[in-house]
């Protein structure tokens, strides 16, 4: 059997530098190169090296198991700084499972071209050519890093947005609120402004005729005025808790708001400081 050292280098060499990079990308870490490189260099002797000696000696299948997971989940250690213990501990716990997803879609695109047995060597003959293995490892480390980032900023957007409820007289309407920092609009009374979607507007005024100003709003677009009106009140729930804010100032928008809200809150509304109480 015929064992291509140089190419089994290099392939284990970069599919480590991808995969480590992925996994300290993923918690945040400080990603150096040459630490990444360094641990890489680690993992390819230590992969490598077990291969050969698995050659030719047999090992029990726990030793393997445990030898295998074991330094998969050490190798991370070195690779980057941690700010917390839980970070360096999610930092290995994602290498593994980027580097089982990697070597499951290896095996789909690429599965076992033949198998057999010389001397008592079990062999494997697989169809990975070493060119293609490199350039997977860079498309994998670029894709799992974009992915990891639009989750992350969905997580974020979802961390900001909250139920509320808008009280005009008798009426009550049910919206989700994004607090957004861009939302930097003020009445004549320089308070924040909540904009609204136009259905929910309409659904709290109707039969009603409350007081109406317009507000000047700057776009990219150019200057647009938007119709606004008073609310008795607006309850914001977050972090476990109920926040009142009352006599406000609710700005109808003049597109439908796209996502998963109906109200766009000033971000004073939804942290420490201003009108109410943080969430």
């Amino acid at each position: 059997m015929v064992v291509w050292l140089d190419l089994l280098i290099i392939d284990n060499f970069c599919a480590d530098a991808a995969l480590l990079y992925c996994a300290v990308k993923t918690v945040k870490g400080q990603a150096r190169p040459l630490r990444i490189l360094f641990a890489a260099l680690l993992g390819t002797a230590l992969g490598v090296g077990y291969t050969l000696f698995r050659l030719y000696f047999s090992v029990p299948a726990a030793v393997d198991a445990v030898v295998k997971y074991g330094v998969a989940l050490a190798l991370p250690l070195p690779a980057a700084k941690f700010r917390t213990r839980r970070a360096c501990a999610l930092c290995c716990m994602a290498f593994v499972a980027y580097m089982a997803a990697f070597a499951g879609i290896l095996t789909a695109l690429f599965p076992a071209q033949a198998e057999g047995e010389t001397g008592g060597v079990v062999f494997v003959a697989e169809s990975i050519p070493s060119g293609v293995l490199v350039a997977g490892c860079v498309l994998f480390a670029f894709a799992a890093v974009r992915v990891v980032r639009l989750l992350a900023s969905r997580a974020r957007a979802g961390s900001l947005t909250y139920p509320c409820v808008l009280r005009l007289g008798e009426r009550e309407v049910k919206a989700k609120g994004f607090a957004d920092t861009g939302n930097r609009l003020t009445d004549a009374r320089g308070q924040g402004v909540v904009v609204a979607d136009r259905l929910a507007a309409l659904a709290l005024v109707r039969g009603q005729s409350p007081p109406r100003e317009q507000i000047e709003v700057t776009t990219v677009g150019g200057k647009t005025l938007l119709t606004a009106f008073r609310i008795d009140e607006i309850k914001i729930y977050c972090g476990g808790g109920e926040n009142i804010i009352k006599d406000v100032t609710v700005a109808v928008s003049a597109h439908p708001i796209a996502g998963e809200y109906g109200l766009i809150l000033p971000a004073a509304f939804a942290g420490p400081g201003g009108r109410k109480e943080r969430c």
